[in-house]
Parts: C-alpha cells; sequence; structure tokens
C-alpha cells in the first residue's frame, strides 16, 4: 500500500482529532481575539490555497452566524490585490509553514495590527491540523486545514456536521479503478466546485503525472472548449450543498481516490518524485 493510499485511508480519523481539539480552543475563549474581526482573510499557495478558498465557502456560507467579510486569495496577492487592515483576522496556510509568500503575507498583517495564525501541520504554526505527510501529494493537511479553520471559526455547530461526515465510508479503491480508467484531461466545477475540481486537478498531476487542466464551468465554456478534442475526457465535479456546508468534502475525498485509482491503473507509484 502506498504512503498516499495510507493517507487516504487515515483521514477521517484526522477530522476526529482536529475536531474536538480545535473545538476546545474556540470555546476556551482563550486563543481568539475577545472583539469580533473587521473581516476574515484565508490565503495560501497551491493546494493550500484551493484549502483556503474551501474553508472560506463554508465560512461565507453560515451568515447567520457570522456576519463578517471572508475573503481569500493566493497569498502573491497578499499588500498587492488586499490590503491589510487592523482588526482583520488573517489565516496563512502553509502545511510545512515555511512558504515565503505565506509568511511574508503573515507578517505584512501583523504589521498592520491584524491578528494572524498560521495554519500548518502538527508541531508547527499556531493553528495546528493534521500530523505531516509523508508524501507530496498532500490529502489530510488540505481537508485538515478546512476543518481546523471551520471549527475554530465556527464552533460547535459546524464540529457536528464533521463529526456526521467522519463517520462515512471511504469511496471503494477497485471501483474508483474501474471509474477513473487513465485520468480525464480537463476538469471542471462551479462556486465551490471550481476549487475541488482545482485541487483535484493538483492531484491528478502529483499522483499520477498527467497534465490535466482545471477551470470554473463559465470559464471552460468562454475560451478553453474550442481547444478541446474529440478524445479529451472531461470530468464535471458535482459539489451540491443541499444538506450541509460540508457536502463539497464528499466530492474532495472522491478525487482524490480517483487520483490515486488513476496513478494505480498507469502503473506509477504516486509516492515517488518524477523521474523523467
Amino acid at each position: 500500500m502506498s504512503i498516499f493510499e495510507e493517507s487516504l485511508r487515515s483521514q477521517r480519523e484526522i477530522w476526529k482529532e482536529i475536531t474536538p481539539r480545535v473545538l476546545a480552543l474556540n470555546e476556551t475563549q482563550a486563543f481568539l481575539p475577545p472583539r469580533q474581526p473587521k473581516r476574515i482573510i484565508l490565503f495560501g499557495i497551491g493546494s493550500s490555497h484551493h484549502a483556503a478558498r474551501l474553508s472560506a465557502s463554508i465560512l461565507s456560507r453560515a451568515k447567520e452566524q457570522l456576519r463578517v467579510p471572508v475573503f481569500a486569495f493566493p497569498s502573491q496577492a497578499i499588500g498587492v490585490e488586499f490590503h491589510p487592515q487592523s482588526g482583520d483576522w488573517a489565516f496563512g496556510f502553509s502545511h510545512r509553514g515555511k512558504t515565503p509568500w505565506t509568511t511574508g503575507a503573515l507578517e505584512k498583517f501583523k504589521s498592520a495590527g491584524a491578528w494572524t495564525a498560521l495554519v500548518a501541520g502538527q508541531g508547527i504554526g499556531e493553528l495546528q491540523t493534521s500530523p505531516m505527510e509523508k508524501c507530496e501529494p498532500h490529502s489530510i493537511s488540505v481537508t485538515g486545514a478546512i476543518c481546523a479553520v471551520t471549527t475554530l471559526i465556527l464552533g460547535r455547530s459546524i464540529a457536528q456536521e464533521w463529526g456526521r461526515i467522519s463517520q462515512e465510508n471511504d469511496p471503494d479503491l477497485e471501483d474508483c479503478k474501474s471509474r477513473a480508467g487513465k485520468g480525464p484531461q480537463v476538469v471542471l466545477g462551479e462556486w465551490e466546485g471550481e476549487w475541488v475540481a482545482r485541487e483535484a486537478a493538483l492531484k491528478l498531476m502529483e499522483a499520477a503525472r498527467i497534465p490535466v487542466r482545471a477551470y470554473g464551468s463559465e470559464e471552460y465554456l468562454h475560451g478553453p472548449k474550442f481547444c478541446e478534442k474529440k478524445s479529451d475526457l472531461v470530468w464535471t465535479i458535482e459539489a451540491s450543498l443541499k444538506t450541509s456546508p460540508l457536502d463539497f468534502i464528499r466530492s474532495l475525498v472522491e478525487m482524490q481516490w480517483l487520483a490515486l485509482a488513476t496513478a494505480i491503473n498507469l502503473g506509477v507509484n504516486p509516492d515517488e518524485p518524477d523521474s523523467r
């Protein structure tokens, strides 16, 4: 069994560990500032950026509970497209805590008088998520960061949702292998689904070593579709939020398993860096 597969199989247990630990931070009121933020800003690079975007979508939908603006950006945008202010709560996502653009953005927020937290793997940063992953196709660090930040800010209501989704079964790997084939050329999504699609494409590139493009659905129809070949396989993300703001997590986990399945089908070891 690959390390990547081991990580996927442990993912729900990681959520079960993160949720009560971070919920305690929320309920003791010793971690977050006593005053409500003026704005909440989340940022990162790569998978961390995708985790920031998906966390922001959950927070933005909790309008009755959280009545402050929520923004998500790539770390490079901080200080250029988005300017820190006093009273902000700024969350920088970086699993290993060593991404210069992200740590630099946190410093910009600190200089402006904002409250800041580095969202990183266990043993690193102020808000700790999952244990450090042993291979590059990050999985638990993505969902673990979403779990930690949303639980910290929204508290028991979202913790209960994480508890429910933690009890569900993982996708069947043999079924995923049958469905995945040799993987897609394009992955599409809309709203939360777009960021699931972008994370899925990244996982397919990292795990299976195939070039995959990802777009928002409307973006695809207004340009990239004209480059589509008849042989191209397009995967579309279904990220319905009919019952819970965490419904898209099912799609995200499924895409992680499909990335693993594609790697197996292609005879690629997802744990080893590309030797080409």
